[in-house]
């Protein structure tokens, strides 16, 4: 398969899943916990370099600068994902307390204060809402990510043709 092919595909995966994500927060009314932000954030960023490598997938130094950063983008989301799915399962009540917004923390907080405490993670952050196929929000988006991680690297080590 051609490079530009592969970054095509990553694309409109990466446009479906957050499409889906989208459908589930507005029409069926859940909300996504500060975790699931910033893996959706994640699957933006990728789905935006995807995009750029679709038309720089023939010169070399954009190739690698591209490839190298979805790689760095996917290990990211794997971490929160990853994260999110050991709050689920191993996570107690006594330290996942109730916190407040995303929105509230980003406006009221230094960056730094908010990223500790996304990554500690809060109550909303330990609830397995939607599941398909036995596997919730947090389990499929690790499953992408480690996708989108072996495309990357592929298209990192592809030589151009």
């Amino acid at each position: 398969m051609s490079s530009r092919l592969l970054y095509f595909l990553g694309f409109v995966i990466i446009c479906f899943l957050l499409a889906t994500g989208f459908y589930l927060q507005y029409v069926d009314g859940i909300m996504p916990c500060p975790l699931c932000m910033l893996q959706r954030f994640c699957f933006a960023g990728l789905g935006i370099l995807f995009f750029i490598g679709f038309f720089v997938h023939a010169k070399p130094l954009a190739r690698y600068t591209i490839d190298a950063l979805s790689v760095l983008v996917s290990l990211l989301g794997i971490l929160l994902a990853g994260r999110q799915i050991w709050l689920q399962h191993f996570s107690t009540a006594e330290n996942s307390e109730c916190g407040v917004s995303l929105q509230y923390m980003v406006q009221a907080l230094p960056l730094h204060e908010v990223m500790q405490k996304i990554i500690a993670g809060s109550a909303e952050c330990t609830q397995r809402g939607w599941e398909f196929l036995y596997l919730d929000m947090a389990e499929w988006s690790l499953i992408w990510f480690i996708f989108f991680l072996l495309l990357s690297l592929y298209l990192l080590l592809k030589k151009v043709k």
